[in-house]
């Protein structure tokens, strides 16, 4: 991967053309992503079904057994959105999710919809993929824009408080060996994507860090398929257990040291 490289629509269609060839799949860890944001989403959504939905990207949903809109019972309220048209022509022609409302190619930092349109936004790690902390407020201020008053917008990022979270000269030389699957971009701290939320007009209701198991993705990827292999599923069981017992790091103080990701849930009050 060239070290100029950037998170651009050529880009992601090339990573979509090189992925839909991987045969890679991580059994244990994709049930145990589908479980936790099912379950983070559906509590943070609350009572209210949401009529109008916004997703924004669907590279899980294209290419992994992770993804959860599937299992949300008002799926078919979400339009997804991505900036790859090879990833969305993936997701349409998974059956899995196919009953999603519609599909739009943009750029979450220019989006095409009017004001106050969505009452709820999931964007789950999609700005952790944008070249610069310029990039990820400017997305920010579109995905508020679209907000409806009174909407939620639930917001993860990798989490740089994370004692694994690498130091971005490591992920930059990790790009330029090629080690990287796709883009790894820049984040926010827990602090500074609060406080960005709240100068746009929303509250922060609940908060959490979740996904508590070490950096670098890649290597816990590998780890569980050798295992795989070599035990023949019958530790699946046992690896899953292990990615589920961990979350319990996510109800106590040192939450932020461990979870990959911070997640918000905030509702919008006022017009920016």
């Amino acid at each position: 991967m060239a070290p100029h490289c950037r998170s651009t629509p050529e880009h992601w269609n090339r990573v979509a053309d090189r992925w839909a060839t991987v045969e890679e799949r991580n059994p244990a860890l994709a049930r145990h992503k589908r479980r936790v944001y099912t379950q983070l989403i559906t509590e943070f959504a609350g009572d209210v079904l949401p009529t109008r939905s916004l997703k924004t990207d669907l590279f899980a949903e294209a290419f992994n057994d992770e993804e959860f809109l599937s299992a949300l019972p008002w799926a078919r309220s979400v339009i997804g959105i991505d900036i790859s048209q090879a990833i969305l022509r993936r997701v349409r022609s998974r059956p899995r999710i196919e009953t999603l409302q519609g599909y739009v190619t943009c750029n979450v930092t220019k989006l095409p919809f009017r004001d106050n349109c969505f009452d709820l936004i999931i964007s789950d790690s999609t700005l952790d993929h944008l070249s610069t902390t310029s990039e990820i407020r400017a997305a920010l201020h579109e995905l508020v824009r679209v907000t409806a008053i009174g909407g939620r917008f639930i917001l993860s990022l990798d989490n740089p408080r994370s004692i694994t979270y690498p130091s971005r000269w490591l992920v930059r030389l990790w790009m330029r060996l090629g080690l990287a699957p796709y883009y790894v971009g820049v984040t926010l701290s827990p602090a500074e994507a609060r406080a960005e939320l709240q100068s746009l007009g929303l509250k922060v209701q609940q908060e959490s860090a979740i996904l508590h198991y070490p950096h670098p993705d890649g290597l816990v990827r590998l780890a569980e398929r050798c295992i795989h292999k070599l035990f023949r599923s019958r530790l699946d069981g046992l690896i899953e257990r292990l990615f589920t017992a961990s979350e319990r790091w996510g109800g106590t103080r040192a939450r932020y040291w461990t979870g990959r990701y911070f997640v918000f849930c905030a509702m919008r009050e006022s017009r920016t």
